[in-house]
This record gives C-alpha cells, sequence and structure tokens, in this order.
C-alpha cells in the first residue's frame, strides 16, 4: 500500500514538474514572439536590444536587464527595467501598460537625462509617419510618471537641472500637463551664471511637450485654453551673490480663445542691487528690497488690450504702490519685466503711499547737490510755485507731497488722447519743468494730499 502511495505521489510530482516546464515554455515563446512584433513595429531607424529577458511574475511582464532603445538620434539606456502589459498580437504596439526603471538615462541633442528610478503607466512610444498608409506620427504619451533623483543637461540653455523626486500627468502633445518637483535646482555657468533653487514646483495645465520642445527648437511657448495653476514655494536666484529670493509664487489663470484672466502673488520676495535696473538701491540705502506683490489682470485678444485690475507693491520700509489701468500691444510678462517701457498706455491710476521711501530719495538727491534735504524741497516748492514762470499743476503737486510724504498717498492719472509707452510718459514729464502744457497734451493729473 505504501509502495503505490510512494508511486502516486511520484507521478503527480513529475506531472506537476512537467506541466510547470510546459508553462515556463510557453511563457519564454509567447515572450519571444511579443518582444519580436514589439521591434518589428518600430520602423527603420529604431533598435531595441538587451542582455537578458525573462518573464515575471505570472507571465504578466517582462523583465530586462542591459536595455538600450534607440530611435534616430535618441537613446534610452536602463540597468533594469520591467514592462508590463506589452501590447498583444492585433494591438497598437506602440502602447505599454507600465513600466519601470532602474539607473534610467536619455540622451538626445536637446540634452541629457538620468534618473535613479523611473515608474510610468500607459505610455505611447512615439513614431515617425506611415507614408503609404497617411497615418500621422505619433508622439510620446504618458498618462503618468514617477522618478527618484533626476539629473539633466539642457543643450539650449547650456544648463544642468536636477531634482530630488517628481511626478508627471498627462504629458503629449497638446495636453494640458501637470508636473510636481521637489528640491528642484537649475544651474548655468555660461555668463551670466545662474544657479535657481526652488523647495517645490507644481505647474498645472501647461503643454509640457509643447514647453519642452519649444526649449528644444529655441521657439516662443504657444499657450492652449483652459485653467493654468503654477506654485513655487522657496525660490531662490543667485549669480555670483544672492539675486532673488521669494517665500512663495501662487498664479491661476484661465484661457479662452478671447481672453486670459489671471490672478497671482509673490509673497516675501527680496531683490539685490546686483538685479538689473535696481543698482540704485545703494545710493538709497537699502542693502535689497523687501516686498510682496499682487497682480489681477485680464487679457482681452479681441481687442489687443490688457486691462489691469489690480497691481500692488507693498514695500516695508519703502512704501506701498497700487496701479490699475488698460495697454494695448503687451503682455502680462511685460508689466514685469524690462520690457515695461515699452507697454502702451490707455489709461492709469496710480497711487502711492510712502513708508520712507521719498526721505531716503530726498536725502541722496541733496546730498548729489551738497545741500540740506530740506533745502532741496524748499528750492523745488519755490521753483514750481504757481506764481512762478515754470508753473506747472502736477509738478506744484508733487513739491507739496514732497514736504509731507507722511500725510497721505499721491495719487497719479493718465488719460492719453492715444496710446502712448511708458518711455515716451516718463520723458514728456521730464519736460513738464520746461514746457508745463505737456501734462494736458498727455492727460496727466496728480494729486497731492
Amino acid at each position: 500500500m505504501k509502495k503505490k502511495v510512494v508511486v502516486t505521489v511520484g507521478g503527480v510530482a513529475a506531472v506537476a514538474c512537467l506541466g510547470w516546464l510546459a508553462a515556463r515554455h510557453a511563457e519564454h515563446v509567447m515572450l519571444d514572439k511579443s518582444i519580436d512584433s514589439f521591434r518589428q513595429s518600430l520602423g527603420p531607424d529604431t533598435s531595441f536590444t538587451y542582455q537578458k529577458a525573462w518573464p515575471g511574475l505570472l507571465g504578466r511582464s517582462v523583465k530586462f536587464s542591459g536595455l538600450v532603445f534607440r530611435q534616430g538620434p535618441e537613446t534610452i539606456t536602463a540597468d533594469e527595467a520591467e514592462i508590463s502589459k506589452l501590447a498583444a498580437s492585433g494591438e497598437e504596439p506602440h502602447r505599454i501598460g507600465h513600466l519601470t526603471f532602474r539607473n534610467f538615462q536619455l540622451a538626445d541633442p536637446a540634452g541629457s537625462l538620468h534618473l535613479d528610478t523611473l515608474r510610468m503607466d500607459d505610455v505611447t512610444l512615439p513614431s515617425k509617419a506611415d507614408e503609404p498608409q497617411g497615418s500621422p506620427a505619433q508622439a510620446l504619451e504618458i498618462r503618468h510618471a514617477e522618478a527618484d533623483k533626476l539629473h539633466g543637461f539642457v543643450s539650449s540653455l547650456q544648463s544642468d537641472l536636477s531634482a530630488q523626486s517628481l511626478i508627471i500627468d498627462d504629458y503629449g502633445a497638446s495636453n494640458a500637463s501637470r508636473l510636481e518637483a521637489h528640491d528642484a535646482k537649475l544651474s548655468t555657468d555660461v555668463a551670466p551664471q545662474r544657479h535657481i533653487t526652488a523647495a517645490s514646483l507644481i505647474l498645472d495645465g501647461l503643454d509640457l511637450a509643447g514647453l519642452y520642445g519649444s526649449l528644444s527648437a529655441g521657439t516662443p511657448y504657444t499657450a492652449h485654453n483652459g485653467t493654468r495653476d503654477i506654485q513655487v514655494e522657496k525660490l531662490s536666484v543667485e549669480g555670483t551673490g544672492p539675486l532673488l529670493r521669494l517665500a512663495a509664487l501662487h498664479s491661476h489663470a484661465t484661457r479662452t480663445d478671447t481672453a486670459e484672466k489671471e490672478v497671482s502673488s509673490v509673497q516675501n520676495l527680496e531683490l539685490w542691487p546686483e538685479v538689473p535696473n535696481l543698482s540704485m538701491l545703494t545710493a538709497l540705502g537699502y542693502d535689497r528690497f523687501r516686498g510682496s506683490i499682487v497682480l489681477n489682470d485680464t487679457h482681452d485678444f479681441k481687442a489687443g488690450k490688457l486691462h489691469v485690475d489690480e497691481f500692488s507693491l507693498d514695500a516695508p520700509g519703502m512704501g506701498r504702490l497700487n496701479l490699475d489701468g488698460d495697454f494695448s500691444q503687451t503682455s502680462t510678462t511685460a508689466l514685469l519685466s524690462a520690457g515695461a517701457g515699452d507697454m502702451q498706455v490707455m489709461a492709469l491710476n496710480i497711487t502711492y503711499t510712502d513708508h520712507g521711501l521719498v526721505e531716503k530719495a530726498l536725502g541722496a538727491a541733496a546730498k548729489a547737490r551738497g545741500v540740506k534735504p530740506e533745502e532741496l524741497t524748499a528750492a523745488l516748492q519755490s521753483q514750481f510755485a504757481p506764481s512762478s514762470p515754470t508753473a506747472s499743476v502736477p509738478l506744484t503737486q508733487v513739491a507739496t507731497y514732497l514736504r509731507h510724504p507722511g500725510k497721505g498717498p499721491l495719487t497719479i492719472t493718465l488719460r492719453p488722447p492715444q496710446p502712448l509707452p511708458m518711455m515716451a510718459v516718463a520723458a514728456a514729464i521730464s519736460m513738464l519743468s520746461t514746457s508745463p502744457q505737456v501734462a494736458q497734451q498727455i492727460g496727466l493729473t496728480i494729486k497731492a494730499p
């Protein structure tokens, strides 16, 4: 009886072993067919090689070592990779359900990228246009990706970039994507040298594929309709020394075919005198600018007009500036850049409340002239008194304000008969002492408390 039991158990074990070996053989046969089908679908300019391949758990994935993928000038390598849900016969061969990599590296003329680990879901690999059938080229698409310890180089910027962790959702041509990076850095040693760091960066609603393409080709980025959010925490920009720091930047925009509305804020902003056009900070007795910014505007594409509902600049120890108005032939970016001088003013309202800046400015101007601040103020008030030959109502109001800047805000309005560049406005104001009629010509009024 015992002998029969042993034989029976031995037979079952043998059958099980044969079944397991048959299953593993079938897995490898199916694996070889899937890889061969996938390789043939890649086209003549693409190669896909590896050192070793074997089935994953239950044959639901394929594992590789020493993987190398080349398409045109682009090369991807990985020490280890696992591909799940590889397309079966009759399915789209460029679609992959899940990908994981260890020691992932990408190189092409646009730059290079290295990741310690990379995990991607629902990936569509790029392909060239199918000329006989007339189907368009397929760009890379990624539904979700997570990466750790990123290091890269962007050729067009001659810059190194890195991040401790990175998450990307909905990457693809003309897709509204989301990017979240932590401990991000961007550095360039090409003049002017810049080192940029951020504790966290979130871009939601941007076409990241289009942005990458514009950076690679050096062409302008084209925005798409929809909502866009930007959040940056603890941003720092340095050259040979500190240039800019901020605690947080938040921006939300909604774009349609006819208009774009934007609300943005910058908290705890610091700017050093080494920043272009800020060298006067030292002469005024400031080691740096400290303040916060709020911007609320609407860009009307049909009318070609930028309407600023609110632009406020609050700088403790200096003052508070509030601005609203309408501008033509401009963008939001110009308002916060060196291009502000070219903005075409249609209507402008400015309110300035002093918190110490006027006193420092008068002190610096008086020192340059070798007089006391009060003597300079008295001279200005005498020069622009209503009875003087150079009388100008706006300048008279300014002279009155300079005597007691802490008494209340200074208000300025501008209503030119036709759009006028900000630089032209500044030039016209500089002519008021010799040509008082300029104020009326450009629609300028100034009121002191």
